[in-house]
């Protein structure tokens, strides 16, 4: 009885935190998170209403670095620092992340992220490119680039998740259950710890840094709210078909302890992608899901070599 009373005094206190529009932690304001993140090549352009956060440095033929879920652009900077002396590097925040605002129109739909993103390269003159996408990331990739293939280089996907049974194939979001959008506003940072050990190959590896960073752009204002909207209206669509048809080298990157899609999906997805032109794959025995925040270095010294190969070639 006494464990039934405590339950329903915690759902009450949810009731009124809900209902007064209370969170915990509290809301971090725009200016405070820009205060501590805000980046030396940090600029910002509206694209229909959303203010996006980005970051264009290096000279060379363009690469766009589009993060996983949860995840930034900062979380890229062991890329970043290796690749600005040969390319343009362009990374974004998509917005619900990091220092891009929610969307005013609250959609976070794969069409609508896809075309900010087109939008925003418009603005940048970008007409040819290569994308190396994480997680998230990756499945934006692979949609951009059978939107557009004939701007599209060279992909590098770091462990896509469109192959998860989950939602693989399906037309409709899979909601989320009613009690995790509570997460909305209960969101200490244990959850956001959690959330890294599980995508890290060894959750030793995971920083105390990268915990704070990742758990305060959560909690900015708007942040919770959009990362909701987007894990319910999230489609990766029909993605056997969109894998079949991309016709662009590609480099698989996965994580042998990658926990959240499992190593044998990278073996399909290479066999899904038999229109490529060419098609490598790199797996990492230590790495887990995060392999750009948990095996940055390697992993970007990688992506610098292949692209290298590649372009070296084409002269």
């Amino acid at each position: 009885k006494s464990f039934i009373g405590f339950m329903a005094i915690v759902a009450s206190v949810l009731i009124i935190m809900i209902a007064l529009g209370i969170r915990y932690p509290s809301e971090l304001s725009k200016e405070f998170i820009e205060s501590k993140y805000l980046l030396e090549f940090s600029e910002f352009k509206e694209i229909d209403g959303v203010n996006i956060h980005f970051t264009d440095e290096g000279e060379g033929p363009a690469l766009l670095l589009l993060h996983a879920n949860y995840a930034n652009l900062i979380d890229w900077y062991p890329w970043v620092n290796q690749l600005k002396n040969h390319f343009r590097v362009i990374r974004i925040d998509i917005p619900g992340h990091g220092l891009t605002e929610s969307d005013p129109k609250n959609d976070y739909s794969m069409e609508r992220t896809v075309f900010l993103i087109q939008e925003l390269l418009d603005e940048l003159g970008i007409e040819k490119l290569s994308i190396a996408g994480a997680s998230l990331g990756g499945t934006i990739g692979l949609h951009y680039a059978r939107h557009n293939p004939k701007k599209i280089e060279n992909l590098i996907l770091v462990s896509p998740g469109a192959l998860n049974p989950r939602v693989r194939g399906r037309a409709e979001p899979v909601k989320l259950p009613k009690p995790f959008e509570l997460i909305a506003y209960i969101t200490p940072k244990a959850i956001t710890k959690a959330l890294l050990e599980g995508g890290f190959g060894d959750p030793e590896n995971v920083t105390d840094e990268l915990i704070e960073r990742w758990h305060d752009l959560l909690i900015r204002e708007g942040q919770r709210d959009a990362q909701i909207a987007r894990v319910n209206q999230y489609v990766s669509g029909d993605i056997d078909k969109v894998l079949n048809e991309i016709k662009s080298p590609a480099l698989i990157m996965w994580g042998k302890k990658n926990n959240v899609v499992p190593v044998a999906l990278a073996y399909e997805m290479k066999n899904m992608m038999n229109n490529s032109s060419a098609i490598e794959m790199i797996i990492y025995e230590t790495g887990g899901h995060q392999l750009v925040q948990e095996l940055g270095l390697q992993t970007g010294q990688d992506a610098l070599k292949y692209l290298m190969d590649f372009y070296g070639d084409k002269e």
